[in-house]
Parts: C-alpha cells; structure tokens; sequence
C-alpha cells in the first residue's frame, strides 16, 4: 500500500472513532449557512436526503465535524496536504460510518462525492495543495444541506 492509503486509513479511523454516532460540536454551534450560490450547488445533496431525517441528521453532525477538523488542521500540523488527501478521507470515512445509509438513500454518494458532486464543484477535482479553510467551508455547506434534509 501506497502511504498516501495508510494516512486516508488512518484519518477514516480517527474520524469514525472521533465522530462516532455523529456526536455534535462540544460548544453546540450552529452549521453557518453558505451563501445562496453555495446553497444551489448543494440542493441535490438535501433532494436527496428527503424523507431520510435520521440519516440527514447524522451526516449533518458528520460533515460539520469534519468541517471542523479540516479546519483545526490547516491551523496545526496540516496532516491533509492536498485535496486528493481530503477527498481519500472523505470518501473512505464517510462510507465506512454511513455505508447503510449511502445504500439506502439513492443518489446520494453522486450528490456530495461523486464527479459532478458538491464537494467536487466547490473544491474541484484537480490536485492541489489544499486550503484549509475553504475545504472546510465547503465540508460546512455539505453539512447544511443535509441539516436543511432534516428539517
């Protein structure tokens, strides 16, 4: 295995262990509300989660975590160099803790990571030295549609 695979396998196990059942912020704070450009480029991730309010609120609680930690991050040891990092520990954390859910919900892996996803229209696909705080806005935003889903 490549490094690159031990850092993703790594940082999916801190996550499902630090994010466990979708444990909320300690300081409570609320998901911020991306702009309405943002708000559009989600949409289809809220379409579909609707009726799915448990699973909406628990990725909801997920996405916001991991906003967070991307963020405390870029502000520390920036374990997650570049964007192909993100996306490996996004990908590979979120399916691991919510692999039920992103089979029972249809469309909604495509509609937060796939090609033509949230994440892939807010970041881009390229590979690039990643910025912290933009990740974790668009991570924020991933998460506010889905709160929106659960509503």
């Amino acid at each position: 295995m490549k490094p690159a695979d031990f850092l993703a396998i790594g940082l999916a196990f801190v996550a499902i262990v630090y994010l466990g059942s979708g444990a909320q912020r300690p300081d409570g704070a609320a998901i911020p509300q991306p702009t309405a450009d943002v708000q559009q480029v989600v949409a289809p991730v809220t379409a579909a989660l609707s009726g799915h309010r448990d699973e909406a609120r628990q990725l909801a609680a997920f996405y916001h975590s991991a906003a967070e930690t991307v963020f405390r991050d870029g502000a520390g040891a920036k374990v997650i160099k570049s964007t192909a990092h993100l996306r490996t520990f996004c990908e590979r954390a979120a399916t691991l803790r919510f692999q039920g859910a992103f089979q029972k919900v249809p469309g909604l892996a495509a509609a937060i990571h796939g090609p033509d996803g949230a994440l892939a229209k807010l970041l881009g696909l390229e590979v690039a030295e990643l910025d912290h705080g933009k990740a974790a806005k668009a991570l924020d935003a991933v998460a506010w549609a889905c709160q929106e889903a659960a509503r």
